[in-house]
């Protein structure tokens, strides 16, 4: 008599095995899996784990804080109505500045005159059309769909595996946003110095700049809660600021105590038990 070959988790296979086989490695995974549910004090985070988790909480409150220079950015233009060209030539040489340390002088000479020329020539192309919106759509309109391009670009960009590589989407809805909230500004130099900035916010300077890195997140920090003082009052920015303490510092620790002692090992069972690809025979 033969012996069978090796049963193969492939439903559209015929295989001389019943329909009810359940195969012995599955039988011991769910068992030890059993095992260690009864144990609950025995359940343990590594510390890469734990610091991987309170990393990924910065990063979204980093994420945050960047978004929000958009509206910052827009404020202190449409509501304030100061000059935007000093901020705008000051981010600019910034940006060139930490670009030139980050990668080879001779290389970044070259690609900072390529993609400057490039977004120079299409924002200044986009400006008058940009402009032209606010003749033909009404404000609730625009601050309507600006809140919900805000709510998706900040889940897609929170989303993204590579911080350092914004996605091609998050970037396209980033554009967006900003194409929309650019339509309520009233000259084409406005229009234009509010993508540069919101460009090289969210898309440049991330590239280059890390979140552990200690002085970004105190200037983010620094500039955000200055404008929510000056835009708010010093009540509300209090109470944002102790809410955004409590993410930061407690939600984490929750986080790992629910991880380690409810969190479900379903999820488990099938990432080890199911193929993260499909297998095709």
């Amino acid at each position: 008599m033969n012996k069978r070959s090796p049963w193969k988790r492939l439903l559209w296979l015929e295989q001389e095995y019943p329909d009810n086989y359940t195969d012995p490695s599955f039988i011991e995974l769910r068992a030890r899996q059993k095992a260690e549910s009864t144990k609950k004090s025995d359940r343990k985070l590594s510390e890469a784990a734990r610091s991987q988790i309170r990393l990924d909480f910065i990063s979204f409150y980093q994420t945050l804080l960047n978004t929000s220079f958009i509206y910052i950015t827009f404020t202190y233009i449409y509501y304030y109505g100061f000059d935007p060209i000093p901020p705008t030539i000051f981010l600019s040489f910034i940006t060139l500045i930490i670009s030139r340390t980050k990668v080879d002088p001779l290389l970044s000479s070259f690609m900072n005159v390529k993609s400057s020329l490039i977004i120079t020539f299409a924002m200044l192309t986009l400006s008058p059309v940009l402009k032209s919106l606010s003749k033909t759509t009404a404000s609730d309109s625009i601050w309507t769909l600006s809140f919900w391009l805000t709510l998706w670009y900040v889940f897609v960009i929170s989303s993204t595996r590579s911080k350092h590589k914004p996605s091609n989407l998050s970037t396209n809805i980033l554009v967006a946003l900003v194409a929309v909230l650019s339509s309520r500004l009233s000259t084409t130099i406005d229009v234009f110095c509010f993508l540069l900035i919101c460009i090289q916010l969210n898309i440049i300077l991330p590239t280059y700049l890390s979140v552990t890195n200690k002085v970004v997140p105190i200037i983010s920090n620094v500039i955000v809660y200055s404008f929510l003082n000056v835009a708010l009052g010093w009540i509300y920015m209090l109470l944002i600021f102790f809410v955004s303490v409590f993410y930061i510092t407690v939600l984490p620790k929750w986080f790992i105590y629910w991880k380690i002692n409810y969190h479900k090992r379903d999820n488990d069972l099938l990432s080890t038990w199911d193929a993260r690809t499909p297998i095709l025979d």
